[in-house]
């Protein structure tokens, strides 16, 4: 088993493994990593002494020794400043932040200097969009429909009395408030391929608009007491809701599709729940994960992280896969797990790495600000102190990052092991000439030979032996 390393040491521990003529774990070594530290690794790996188990071994072998070590750790140290962006240093932002599903947009709820005042904005990868709010208002949850519309839950300081609740559309135009009561308190609000989604948590039920079209269902009637544990797939067409130890799928529209009721979940009673690229993954109140795959007609539970590690509670999962990696927020620490495996991962590069949880565990990292993306945004938004990048300055520790998630050098933050067709079909796209002459993502010439590289590695990926 290869051990998890920090960057620090992966030379040290290349170095180990070559020293003992240890070829294969040193080859695990190199394809546990993202390409520019693999092909650092690989500067150890002597090839007239070992002998590869594959010809997808030996190509992918032959193309990282071909490859400048140090040139490649350099592109892999600047992944985060080429795709990142700080928002003007007056914004900070607050929970929460909500996606849309059919565009690269956010939503977010920021503080100006006057804490008292909230400020409703979008962004994309390159930053602000638009404004759409500012007051006294406090929000609670929200999501973007595109870059001019923003749906959200707020409420307003009424000594200690909570029955002002409102569902808002926020637009360029103004607001307006859609439903109101005090069986909105706690609703959460998201984006769908249709429009949008209300779970409510006090009444137990969920309410759609719909290609204009208003929609509800009581998830009582399938054994459900609450509609505000749920997530929407990639697609933005399905909808899980969890409850206790009941699971109930719907489309955008809330038709039942699916539902199971497990007597005995492996992680007790659901905490949390998430869609990746092909399954759901659920949390519990006891400990681990749990993968559940939509067979046939039937909801199947497939297999669980559960480990030797100590219990723990997740309250949110946040899948990425352009990095392989769902991050599971516990606490006041956020835990990486590799997306496919639920095995427990290292955390990217480009995350700071501000104290593992544990000696063992250095795929925890502690939890100064919060971590958003979701399995159909393609940003993910840092607030506040979590990246490398915000170490530069105390203005920068505090402020708020988005990250571009389509940017192809995202391509070079997952694992060699990882990579498959999918992922070089997105980073061709952007190695062509645009026709306009000016390109989306403007590449120097070392990172473009560093992603033709991750291009050609994709080829030969799914049938190395090595993994």
């Amino acid at each position: 088993m290869i051990p998890r390393i920090s960057g620090d040491d992966l030379v040290g521990e290349a170095r180990k493994y070559a020293r003992k003529r240890d070829w294969q774990s040193l080859w695990w070594l190199i394809l546990s990593q993202p390409l520019p530290r693999a092909a650092r690794a690989a500067a150890y790996l002597k090839r007239r002494k070992w002998y590869p188990r594959s010809e997808a071994d030996a190509r992918v072998a032959d193309i990282l020794t071909g490859i400048d070590g140090k040139d490649a750790m350099r592109v892999g140290d600047q992944i985060f400043d080429r795709t990142a962006r700080i928002l003007p240093s007056m914004l900070t932002a607050i929970d929460p932040v909500g996606f849309a599903v059919r565009h690269p947009v956010a939503a977010l709820s920021l503080h100006r200097r006057d804490p008292h005042t909230s400020t409703i904005v979008t962004v994309d990868r390159t930053g602000v969009r638009e404004t759409l709010y500012e007051g006294p208002a406090v929000h609670w949850s929200l999501c973007a429909l595109d870059a001019e519309t923003v749906i959200a839950r707020r409420e307003f300081e009424n000594g200690g009395y909570r029955g002002d609740t409102e569902i808002v559309q926020y637009t360029p135009g103004g607001e307006s408030v859609l439903a109101n009561g005090f069986g909105l308190l706690d609703a959460v609000v998201d984006a769908t391929a249709t429009g949008f989604v209300i779970g409510t948590k006090l009444a137990g039920v969920a309410i759609a608009v719909a290609d204009g079209e208003q929609v509800a269902l009581d998830l009582r009637e399938h054994g459900l007491r609450r509609a505000d544990q749920f997530a929407v797939d990639a697609t933005g067409n399905r909808i899980a809701f969890v409850d206790g130890n009941r699971m109930l799928i719907t489309d955008s529209r809330l038709q039942p599709q699916h539902e199971i009721a497990v007597q005995a979940l492996p992680h007790g009673e659901f905490s949390a729940i998430t869609f990746t690229e092909d399954s759901i993954v659920t949390s519990g109140r006891d400990r681990g994960l749990y993968r559940w795959q939509i067979i046939g007609d039937r909801i199947r539970g497939l297999h669980s992280e559960m480990g030797s590690r100590p219990a723990r509670q997740y309250f949110r999962l946040l899948p990425v896969p352009q990095w392989n990696l769902l991050v599971a927020e516990g606490g006041n620490a956020n835990f990486h797990y590799d997306i496919a495996t639920l095995e427990s991962a290292p955390a990217p590069a480009f995350l700071c790495p501000a104290g593992p949880h544990d000696d063992k565990d250095l795929s925890a990292v502690h939890a100064i600000g919060t971590f958003e993306a979701s399995a159909h945004g393609r940003l993910a938004v840092y607030v506040g102190g979590l990246a490398t990048f915000t170490y530069r300055s105390v203005t920068h520790f505090y402020s708020t990052i988005v990250q571009d998630l389509e940017h192809p050098l995202n391509i070079l933050a997952k694992p060699l092991r990882a990579l498959d067709a999918a992922d070089a079909d997105r980073v061709r796209t952007y190695l062509k000439p645009s026709p306009g002459g000016e390109d989306v993502y403007p590449l120097t010439a070392t990172e473009r030979a560093m992603l033709e590289a991750a291009v050609e590695v994709c080829a030969w990926a799914p049938r190395l032996q090595g993994a």
